[in-house]
Formats: structure tokens, sequence, C-alpha cells
């Protein structure tokens, strides 16, 4: 595949690659969220990394998704257009950011869990102990814990902190509106699968990809997975 550097991308120093278009994500969440692996999300004088590991979240038939409640104040961006962000707090601390899917009225998204950063992640790494000093991270470190100690993004709390994500950005679509972008740099790494962690509700659907062999997502992203062929 010939890669190439948007107008877009050069304008924001964005890496190489191709910028993913609205159009990628007017499918269900279950066929974007194997897709995303491997691509890169960026944002705009921040940095980034290669997505790692995901979750889909369905319309129907997934208790787990904030849509099945219907439409609602806080979930309304997620039943925006395809490649809109839907960002929340969770547990008043974490800010996590979801990439809306299929079309317009319908409440499907992609959780982001965890990206490898790329290139200089000395803001990523700068921003996530901003935010460890501040007390909204929850993690049980040492006092003396320095930036290049943490862990940046590897699980979907440290995305938010790491990115400097805030509540602002819910229902801005992706790109220079809300300065994040998913790039694809032709990276085709083996994608597994699994059973969703950490929720209670929908947590037996198979619903969690991940790179394999790569140590850069969240404790359990391999049990009860493998391989999707």
């Amino acid at each position: 595949m010939s890669l190439i550097l948007s107008d877009d991308a050069a304008r924001h120093h964005l890496p190489r690659g191709r910028v993913v278009p609205p159009a990628f994500f007017s499918r269900p969440s279950d066929e974007v969220a194997p897709a995303l692996i491997g691509k890169i999300l960026w944002r705009s004088g921040v940095g980034g990394g290669r997505l790692t590991e995901v979750e889909a979240y369905l319309p129907e038939n997934d208790p787990a998704c904030h849509a099945a409640c219907g439409r609602t104040r806080r979930n309304a961006a997620m039943f925006g257009a395809p490649g809109c962000l839907y960002v929340y707090l969770s547990y008043g601390i974490h800010v996590l950011l979801n990439l809306v899917c299929d079309r317009e009225t319908v409440g499907s998204a992609v959780l982001i869990r965890s990206f490898e950063p790329l290139g200089d992640t000395a803001r990523l790494a700068r921003n996530r102990l901003i935010a460890r000093r501040r007390g909204g991270t929850g993690e049980k470190a040492p006092p003396d814990c320095s930036a290049s100690r943490l862990p940046l993004a590897r699980g979907p709390g440290r995305v938010g902190q790491a990115l400097g994500l805030h509540l602002g950005l819910n229902g801005l679509a992706l790109g220079e509106v809300s300065g994040l972008y998913v790039i694809d740099d032709g990276a085709v790494p083996e994608v597994g699968c699994s059973a969703r962690i950490g929720i209670s509700q929908g947590a037996d659907l198979p619903l969690r990809f991940y790179v394999t062999d790569n140590d850069h997502g969240t404790r359990g992203a391999r049990a009860a997975g493998g391989r999707r062929g």
C-alpha cells in the first residue's frame, strides 16, 4: 500500500499515513473494533500511539452499552455521526474515549482501552504525571514515581490522562475540530479476541480486541481469548 501524508496531516504534524475518514466508522462497532487495532491514535500537539486494545459496544442485546437505556443527555453523543467522539467520566475520575460507529441515531461505539506510545512521549508522560499528582489516577505507586516509570497508555483511564482529554471534546468529530485523528500507516498486526472485563453485565460477549504478543494492554486482555480468524 502506498502511504501518503495528507495536507491535513502535514499541517498538524501527524505521523505518516492516511487519516482514516468518517466512512471507516459507518458500520457496526464489532466490525470497526478489530479494524482499529494497529491504527495510530494521535492528538495534535500532544502525541499518541498504535492502538493495541479496544472494546466494541453494541446498540442491541448488550446490557453493558450505555445506549441500552436509550438516548439521554449523558450518552447523546453516542447516537451522533460515525467518527465522532463519545467522551464521558467514569467513576467520577477517568475521562474515557469512545469512537462512535454505525450510523447516526444508532448508539454504537468502540472504547479505546490502550495504545503503544510512538515518537516523542514527553508530553504523554507529563500529562500522566500531572494527573497522578492531582490524585486522578487511582494508582498504587511509590510517591517518588517519576514520569519515566509510569505506564503511559495501558488502560482506558490512562489513555485519557496521557492524551489530556476532557469532557469538552464530547460530541466533536475526529479531525481538526477535535484535534484527534486515527491514522492508517499500513501496519496489520495479529488480532486476538476475548470477553470484556471490568463490567458486570454483558461480560461474556467476545467484544474485546487486542494485538497478540504485545505488552501494551491491560491485564486479562488475553483471558478466555484467542486469535481472530
